[in-house]
Formats: C-alpha cells, sequence, structure tokens
C-alpha cells in the first residue's frame, strides 16, 4: 500500500513537472519565432485601448491553472534564479518525507494527502521566493531607470535609445528587463506596448503607470521629461516608504527570530546541564510524536509571525 501512495505521489508531481516544461519550451519557441520575425506582434483593438494593452496568448486552460497554482510563470525565465528541475526535486523530497512522517501518525491516506500537500506548498513557496525577490530589485532600480531615461530624453535622444540606454547602464535585473524591451520595439512594437508586457510579467504597478503615460503622450503630446520626473519622484517616495515600513518592521523579524530560535537553546543548554533529561524525546515514539508536535506547532507560529510582517509591509 505504501509503495503504492509513493508512485501515485510521484506520478503527480511528475505530471507537474512536464507541465511547467511544456509551458517553458512553448514560451521559448514563441520567443524565437517572433524574434526571427516570422509572427506578427497581436495587439489589442485601438478603439478600446490603443497601443498600451496586448491581447492574451492562447494556453491551455489546464495548463494556466497549474501554473498559477504553483506561482511560475513561464513567459518570465529571468524571476526564476533557481532551475525549476532543483525546486521540483526539493518539492518531491519534502513530499515523501511528509508522507512518510504523517502516515506513521495518521495512517497512509491522510498521509498521503499531507505529502502532495508539502510538496505542492515548497514548489510553490519557493517560486513565490524567487518572484518576490526579482520584482523587489526592480522596484528598488526603478527611480536610477526612470532617472536615466528622462536625462536620456532631456538631450534629446528618443525614447527608443533612452531604453537602450537603461538597458546598457543598469545593473541586473532591469538590464536583461529593458533589454528584451529594447528587443520588443526592434521587431515592431511600440514603446508602451512592451512596458505593459513587462507589467504582465511582474505585476508592479509602477511599470503600468509608465506604460500608461507613455501611451498617453505619444497621443495627447506635452512635455515627456516633466512626466518622467513627476513618475520618477513619485516612485522614488513609494520605495522610500517601503524601505521605511521594512526598517519599522525590524523589532518584530528579530523578535520573531529570538522565538525561534529560542527553544533550541534552551534545549542545549539543558543537555549540558542535565545529561540525558532529552532522551525522551529522542529514544521513545511518544517523544518523538511530542517533538514532531512541538516543531509543527514553531514554524506555524514563525510562519504567521512573516506573513503578519509581510503584510504590514507590501504595497
Amino acid at each position: 500500500m505504501m509503495s503504492v501512495l509513493l508512485l501515485a505521489v510521484a506520478s503527480m508531481l511528475c505530471t507537474a513537472a512536464a507541465l511547467i516544461m511544456r509551458g517553458g519550451a512553448q514560451a521559448k519557441l514563441r520567443a524565437r519565432v517572433r524574434s526571427a520575425g516570422a509572427l506578427p506582434v497581436t495587439t489589442a483593438p485601438s478603439v478600446a485601448h490603443p497601443n498600451i494593452r496586448t491581447v492574451q496568448r492562447s494556453q491551455s486552460p489546464f495548463l494556466q491553472r497549474v501554473l498559477r497554482l504553483v506561482a511560475y510563470n513561464p513567459d518570465n525565465p529571468a524571476a526564476h534564479s533557481i532551475p525549476w528541475p532543483l525546486v521540483l526535486l526539493a518539492g518531491i523530497l519534502v513530499g515523501l518525507l511528509g508522507y512518510s512522517r504523517a502516515s506513521s501518525y495518521f495512517g497512509p491516506m491522510i498521509g498521503a494527502a499531507g505529502g502532495l500537500a508539502s510538496a505542492f506548498l515548497t514548489i510553490r513557496n519557493l517560486f513565490i521566493w524567487q518572484s518576490r525577490r526579482y520584482t523587489g530589485a526592480l522596484f528598488q532600480q526603478l527611480p536610477d531607470a526612470l532617472g536615466v531615461i528622462s536625462r536620456g530624453v532631456r538631450a534629446g535622444l528618443p525614447m527608443t535609445e533612452a531604453l537602450r540606454s537603461v538597458a546598457r547602464e543598469m545593473p541586473s535585473p532591469t538590464r536583461e528587463a529593458f533589454g528584451r524591451i529594447v528587443g520588443e520595439i526592434a521587431i515592431g512594437r511600440s514603446a508602451d506596448t512592451a512596458l505593459w508586457a513587462l507589467y504582465e510579467r511582474t505585476r508592479l504597478a509602477e511599470y503600468a503607470f509608465f506604460s500608461v503615460m507613455i501611451g498617453l503622450q505619444a497621443q495627447t503630446g506635452g512635455s515627456l521629461t516633466g512626466s518622467l520626473d513627476t513618475l520618477a519622484d513619485m516612485v522614488r517616495k513609494r520605495v522610500a516608504m517601503r524601505s521605511r515600513a521594512r526598517a519599522l518592521a525590524a523589532e518584530a523579524r528579530m523578535s520573531a527570530i529570538i522565538l525561534g530560535v529560542l527553544p533550541f537553546i534552551a534545549a542545549l543548554g539543558l543537555s549540558f546541564l542535565q545529561p540525558g533529561y532529552l532522551d525522551i524525546f529522542m529514544n521513545t515514539s511518544k517523544g518523538h510524536s511530542m517533538l514532531m508536535t512541538a516543531l509543527t506547532f514553531l514554524g506555524m507560529g514563525i510562519l504567521a509571525i512573516r506573513w503578519l510582517i509581510r503584510k504590514n509591509t507590501s504595497e
């Protein structure tokens, strides 16, 4: 029975891996074909949203749901610094560990559910962690990128050259993001459409503001440098506000670290002061159950504190 459940867990994870691989391969193939100029760029009708939004590419609804559930975006590989096979392997290992522990306490059926849940949560959290690191770096570098664009436009450069200067001078990941924008403009996309595509990949509202501003300025005219300076100042204030919120939350973060480490320090001190006092947790099945329960509640408490800190410091 246990081998059948393990086989079922492994097969479901391999199916998810195949779907992720298929999505990534299709995205790479579309990018290569578009770069060769074989496919026209599809834009939204000019009556509804001229030169600002793009039509979503057609994908399997089931594949979209699976990729959305695991928080993996095949159209933005730069956001995933860890290769997805390693993430999948980590999920499989955690799932097998969760299955073995849960099945020993609650039986094979609940153990299989626990293994699947732990594997899914591990894969999803790893992808979310990578995406947040990527978007956080883009958000921190955006005021400098807007400053480079504003200075270039003020010096007389066209918008395309100003964007190309960002792709040359800014550090990663902004350099790669704007390099992709420049490439899309080179094959026929407008600047606001390429920027809106970047917003759809990253979900940073500042890039949506930038895209809409470029689109409106192209249609209505006006001072582009003034609009860029205003947007750069607004984004700089938002970055400073987020940094201040994180600084104010440093005390709560340190408290969470101390609360998480304190039980282990106390156990280490007890093992030195009275050897053998904690052997019940290591040598008996009841002690194993108590230890696993304590570690589970400790992990849930740390995750709850982390969620509260992130909720109060996010945009």
